[in-house]
């Protein structure tokens, strides 16, 4: 399929997105105080590298409900593959200095192969899960998710959020 629509819709996309994150910041600021973080790892299917910038806020006064909208670029041979995602996941509790998650969110999957006839848009749906410290100005973790769209695939990252 080809999408010469495929920048003006990142673009609102990403505008979109932006004000998402402004407006749940607002909400409460000891609620949705944002962390931001970036991230690395490779898709399993592109056996390519990745890159990916997040922000991480809370959603309730427990804080185990996070939001966590991100995007994601991997350096293919040939074209792009970029991700926008709007995942949310429950921290579960623990006595520890570290912390583990799981949950999912919507998901658009943009290719942008050589030539304008391999580009194409999807959407799917992540479904993650991961472990990392909950302490400190910058606190690694490690994270494993499954895109399930047309061609899904697992994803491992590693990353730090500060």
């Amino acid at each position: 399929m080809t999408t010469s629509w495929k920048k003006p819709l990142v673009s609102s996309l990403l505008f979109v997105s932006a004000c998402v994150l402004v407006v749940s910041t607002m909400v409460t600021p000891t609620l949705a105080r944002p962390d931001f973080g970036v991230r690395g790892g490779a898709y399993s299917e592109e056996e390519e590298a990745f890159l990916g910038a997040e922000a991480l806020f809370s959603i309730d006064d427990a804080q185990h409900w996070f939001g966590n909208p991100n995007l994601e670029h991997t350096f293919l041979d040939e074209g792009d593959l970029d991700t926008a995602s709007f995942d949310f996941h429950y921290d579960f509790a623990s006595n520890r200095s570290y912390t583990w998650w799981a949950g999912g969110g919507p998901t658009l999957i943009f290719r942008d192969g050589a030539g304008s006839q391999d580009s194409e848009t999807d959407a799917g749906v992540n479904l993650l899960m991961g472990l990392g410290d909950k302490s400190g100005d910058v606190r690694p973790y490690g994270q494993m998710k499954v895109i399930v769209s047309d061609d899904t695939e697992a994803v491992l990252a590693a990353g730090i959020r500060f």
